[in-house]
Protein backbone atom coordinates (compact mmCIF):
# COMPACT_ATOMS: atom_id res chain seq x y z
CA UNK A 1 0.00 0.00 0.00
CA UNK A 2 1.27 3.63 -0.81
CA UNK A 3 1.81 6.25 1.92
CA UNK A 4 -0.41 8.13 3.96
CA UNK A 5 -0.58 11.91 4.06
CA UNK A 6 -3.00 14.06 5.72
CA UNK A 7 -5.09 17.05 4.39
CA UNK A 8 -7.96 19.35 4.58
CA UNK A 9 -10.45 20.80 2.53
CA UNK A 10 -10.34 24.58 1.98
CA UNK A 11 -13.31 26.59 1.91
CA UNK A 12 -13.25 26.70 -2.08
CA UNK A 13 -13.35 23.09 -1.66
CA UNK A 14 -10.01 21.73 -3.10
CA UNK A 15 -7.92 19.58 -1.66
CA UNK A 16 -3.92 19.47 -1.58
CA UNK A 17 -2.63 16.50 -2.41
CA UNK A 18 0.98 16.18 -0.34
CA UNK A 19 4.06 17.43 -1.48
CA UNK A 20 5.74 13.83 -1.11
CA UNK A 21 3.19 12.20 -2.81
CA UNK A 22 2.89 14.60 -5.76
CA UNK A 23 6.42 14.11 -5.81
CA UNK A 24 6.91 10.86 -5.54
CA UNK A 25 3.56 10.20 -8.20
CA UNK A 26 5.47 12.95 -10.90
CA UNK A 27 2.06 14.96 -10.56
CA UNK A 28 2.48 18.27 -12.61
CA UNK A 29 0.20 21.28 -12.12
CA UNK A 30 -2.99 21.20 -14.24
CA UNK A 31 -3.16 17.03 -14.71
CA UNK A 32 -6.50 15.91 -14.29
CA UNK A 33 -8.20 13.47 -12.00
CA UNK A 34 -11.30 11.60 -12.00
CA UNK A 35 -12.63 11.29 -8.80
CA UNK A 36 -15.13 8.68 -7.36
CA UNK A 37 -17.66 8.41 -4.14
CA UNK A 38 -16.73 4.88 -3.12
CA UNK A 39 -19.06 5.33 -0.38
CA UNK A 40 -20.15 7.89 2.62
CA UNK A 41 -16.40 8.33 3.88
CA UNK A 42 -14.26 6.78 1.16
CA UNK A 43 -13.33 8.66 -2.65
CA UNK A 44 -10.84 7.58 -4.90
CA UNK A 45 -8.91 10.03 -7.03
CA UNK A 46 -7.44 8.82 -10.61
CA UNK A 47 -5.24 10.43 -12.86
CA UNK A 48 -6.78 11.04 -16.36
CA UNK A 49 -4.91 12.09 -19.48
CA UNK A 50 -7.64 12.59 -21.84
CA UNK A 51 -4.91 12.81 -24.51
CA UNK A 52 -3.91 9.59 -23.69
CA UNK A 53 -7.40 8.21 -23.76
CA UNK A 54 -7.72 9.65 -27.07
CA UNK A 55 -4.73 8.47 -28.72
CA UNK A 56 -5.53 4.79 -27.77
CA UNK A 57 -9.19 5.14 -29.16
CA UNK A 58 -7.63 6.19 -32.49
CA UNK A 59 -4.62 3.26 -32.24
CA UNK A 60 -7.39 0.82 -31.20
CA UNK A 61 -9.91 1.85 -33.83
CA UNK A 62 -7.54 1.77 -36.50
CA UNK A 63 -7.30 -2.37 -36.64
CA UNK A 64 -11.06 -2.42 -36.84
CA UNK A 65 -12.84 -3.87 -40.34
CA UNK A 66 -16.01 -1.65 -40.45
CA UNK A 67 -17.68 -4.14 -42.79
CA UNK A 68 -16.62 -7.09 -40.53
CA UNK A 69 -18.06 -5.34 -37.60
CA UNK A 70 -21.29 -4.54 -39.17
CA UNK A 71 -21.91 -8.25 -40.24
CA UNK A 72 -21.47 -9.48 -36.55
CA UNK A 73 -24.03 -6.59 -35.10
CA UNK A 74 -26.59 -7.56 -37.75
CA UNK A 75 -25.40 -11.34 -36.87
CA UNK A 76 -25.98 -10.28 -33.02
CA UNK A 77 -29.20 -8.27 -33.76
CA UNK A 78 -31.07 -11.15 -35.04
CA UNK A 79 -29.69 -13.89 -32.41
CA UNK A 80 -31.32 -11.47 -29.64
CA UNK A 81 -34.58 -10.87 -32.05
CA UNK A 82 -35.17 -14.36 -32.56
CA UNK A 83 -34.26 -15.15 -28.86
CA UNK A 84 -37.18 -12.55 -27.39
CA UNK A 85 -38.98 -12.61 -30.20
CA UNK A 86 -39.51 -15.32 -31.88
CA UNK A 87 -38.47 -13.89 -34.84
Amino acid sequence: MGKVGLTKVDTKGRVVIPKDIRKRMGIKPGEEFLITEIDGDTIVMKRFDVRKMLEEMIKNAKGINLDELKEETEKEGNRVAKELYGL
